[in-house]
């Protein structure tokens, strides 16, 4: 057996194998894109069959009344009125916006079985922080229970809000799931969110707008946890929605802190100028949001902190969201 040629063959493989560049690592936005974009198409269809199931009930009022223990409710001193205390289920309240009539209270009591919904939804789908349902006469039943009276103001009015007038008429014709894309601050105090809901109609009325909250920082805890990339989530507007460390020190933009409730929240309230990178100081971050965003490229050349990366695009249709990752050349 001649042992020497073999020996010089793996040799020269060897020295092949190790002349050879390095392979370009993975790019993980167009895994990472069509993960979120069916997850979130679940929770869409998820709050279109809780508007369903909403709407069914309003026809059997009187026979769903009659079996709800009214005395767990009652009116706070600034006239609104709530469950007082938490029995397991959701929280009520009804803002003092509008004189609490005994018809309003009706509301309250006939979707009481609704609590059982909200509750399996938060349980089956961990990326919801909460569910609930409003009303036209601002009724808000949220899962899990908080202290509604101490968070809310006492006459806020619940259809000025993007999670309840995005699914009317006007907004949402089609009748169908839609979502509120932007990440804009929650009233019930869980900080920035984006949100599914639905609308139900009765008699073709709008009566109520269901909805599901997923935090962007249950976002960042699912998605972005263990991923050691460059990556950020945009929404279709240009605001950065969710980003890991390495994409916010590239892009140069400030942490992703949540909401500070300094005073209850009465209007839509939504990320300011300096999370948005198509309105980024710098401009060579601009032109790359602009070309990947705006123009739909899959990837563009881009010079940070003076060197020059390249910024893979993957989009997720459910929100018009894209997901952004910058590679080093």
């Amino acid at each position: 057996m001649k042992l020497f040629p073999l020996l010089g063959a793996a040799l020269l493989l060897a020295l092949a194998a190790c002349s050879r560049p390095p392979s370009a690592p993975e790019i993980v936005a167009p895994s990472l894109a069509a993960r979120l974009d069916s997850d979130l198409r679940r929770l869409r269809e998820e709050v279109e069959r809780l508007a369903a199931a909403t709407a069914e009930l309003y026809p059997r009022r009187e026979a769903t009344i009659a079996t709800v223990d009214k005395s767990k409710s009652a009116f706070s001193p600034d006239g609104a009125f709530h469950k007082t205390t938490d029995d397991g289920g959701a929280a009520l309240w009804i803002s003092a916006v509008l004189p609490v009539t005994p018809a309003m209270q009706e509301v309250a009591y006939l979707t009481e079985p609704l609590d059982a919904e909200l509750s399996r939804i938060c349980r089956e789908f961990p990326a919801v922080s909460q569910a609930y349902y409003n009303d036209r006469h601002s009724l808000n039943r949220i899962y899990p229970w908080f202290d509604t009276i101490a968070q809310y103001p006492p006459r806020m009015n619940i259809p000025d809000f993007n999670f309840y007038y995005l699914a009317d008429s006007a907004h949402n014709p089609g009748r169908k799931g839609v979502w509120v894309p932007e990440p804009y601050v929650d009233p019930a105090g869980r900080g920035w969110m984006v949100s599914a809901i639905a609308p139900v109609y009765v008699d073709e009325k709008l009566e109520g707008v269901p909805g599901l909250d997923i935090t962007i920082a249950t976002l960042v805890e699912h998605y972005f946890r263990d991923l050691d990339r460059a990556v950020a989530v945009v929404s279709r507007e240009g605001v950065l929605v969710a980003a890991t460390e390495s994409a916010i020190q590239h892009l140069e933009m400030p942490p992703l802190k949540d909401h500070k409730y300094l005073e209850t929240v009465k209007l839509d309230t939504f990320k300011p100028d300096e999370y948005n990178i198509l309105k980024s100081t710098l401009r060579p971050v601009r032109a790359m949001a602009g070309r990947l965003i705006r123009d739909g490229l899959k990837s563009v050349a881009v010079e940070l902190n003076g060197k020059t990366h390249t910024a893979h695009a993957a989009l997720v249709p459910e929100l018009g969201w894209t997901v952004v990752e910058l590679l080093p050349n």
